[in-house]
C-alpha cells in the first residue's frame, strides 16, 4: 500500500513532536517534513512531495497566519490542506473553507486526524463534525438571504402583516395601498415562494426565516 506523505506546520515543538510520533503509528501515513512558521511552510512546501499539509491555524501572535500560509501554499502548488486548531469558532472555520482547505480539525479531537489526512489523500468529501454544523448554519443562513432578496420590502411587509392575521383591508390600511395594489404583491409573493395561498406563503416566508 502506497503511503500517504504528511509534511506538519505547528509552532509548538512538543505538539509537533507528539503529532509526529502519533502518526508514525498508523502503517500508510508518513510525516515528511515539518515546519513552525509561516515562512518555513511555505518554503518546504515548494520542496516538499507531501500529499497532504496538516496546519496550525496560528503559528504566532499575528492572527490566523497559519491560515495565511494555507493560502501562500496553494498559490504555489495544488495539496490538500487540513486545518488543526484549539480554537472551536464560526468564523475560523468559514474562513478555512473559503480559503481553499479541505477539513478543519480541532486539537480536542486528536484521533480523528488520520481519517481526515486518509479522506484529503482520496479526495473525499468528509467534513469532520466540528465544522459541519457550522457549515449548515451557514448554508441556512445563505439560502435565507437569497430567498429574502427574491421578495422586495413592500413583499415582505405585506407577509408580515398576513402572518399576524391581518385582512385585507386592513393591509390596504396600513399600508395606504389600493386593493389591487395588493392583489398584484400578493401575486407575485405566491408566485416566488411557488404557494396557493397567502397564508401559506406567509407561513413559509416565517419558516425559511424570510419574515420575523
Amino acid at each position: 500500500m502506497d503511503q500517504i506523505k504528511v509534511m506538519l506546520v505547528e509552532d509548538d515543538a512538543v505538539w509537533r513532536d507528539q503529532l509526529t510520533s502519533f502518526l508514525s503509528r498508523e502503517h500508510d501515513l508518513v510525516v515528511v517534513g515539518s515546519a513552525a512558521n509561516r515562512e518555513d511552510a511555505v518554503h518546504l512546501a515548494r520542496l516538499s512531495d507531501a500529499h497532504v499539509v496538516l496546519m496550525d491555524l496560528i503559528l504566532s501572535d499575528n492572527g490566523y497566519d497559519g491560515l495565511e500560509a494555507a493560502m501562500d501554499i496553494l498559490e504555489i502548488k495544488q495539496t490538500k490542506i487540513i486545518m488543526l486548531t484549539g480554537i472551536d469558532e464560526e468564523e475560523a472555520i468559514m474562513d478555512t473553507y473559503a480559503a481553499g482547505a479541505v477539513n478543519y480539525v480541532t486539537k480536542a479531537h486528536f484521533e480523528d486526524i488520520p481519517c481526515a489526512i486518509r479522506a484529503a489523500y482520496n479526495n473525499l468529501n468528509y467534513i469532520h463534525p466540528d465544522s459541519a454544523g457550522v457549515l449548515v448554519k451557514e448554508f441556512r443562513r445563505m439560502k435565507r438571504e437569497q430567498r429574502s432578496k427574491q421578495l422586495t420590502s413592500a413583499e415582505q411587509e405585506i407577509l408580515r402583516f398576513i402572518h399576524k392575521g391581518y385582512k385585507q383591508s386592513n393591509i390596504q390600511s396600513k399600508l395606504h395601498a389600493t386593493e389591487s395594489t395588493i392583489k398584484k404583491h400578493v401575486n407575485r409573493i405566491l408566485k416566488k415562494l411557488g404557494t396557493r395561498s397567502s397564508r401559506e406563503a406567509a407561513r413559509k416566508a416565517k419558516r425559511l426565516g424570510i419574515i420575523d
